[in-house]
């Protein structure tokens, strides 16, 4: 069964396990994705893997956020959230 939405602790798994990166919540919090050292490959891993998981297409612009909190709001409201990056 899918889920709606995800978790900032499901995201920083999903950020090692789908980027090979290492972080913490506070860390993946405060933080860009460019600034936490995951590229582009390893955003669009992350998407995959969170549409896999709400069981719906997050579409095109998923790949333009700049953050994990932008992404957790991205995948709740459907918006990209790009105030100060975060």
């Amino acid at each position: 069964m899918s889920q709606r939405n995800i978790t900032i602790e499901e995201l920083v798994e999903l950020v090692s396990i789908c980027a090979g990166v290492r972080t913490d919540v506070a860390t993946a919090s405060t933080s860009t994705f460019e600034e936490l050292g995951v590229d582009s490959l390893g955003v669009l891993g992350i998407i995959a893997e969170i549409e896999r998981r709400v069981g719906r297409k997050l579409g095109p612009d998923a790949e333009l956020v700049p953050s994990p909190t932008a992404l957790l709001a991205f995948v709740a409201e459907g918006d990209v959230v790009t105030a100060d990056g975060v």
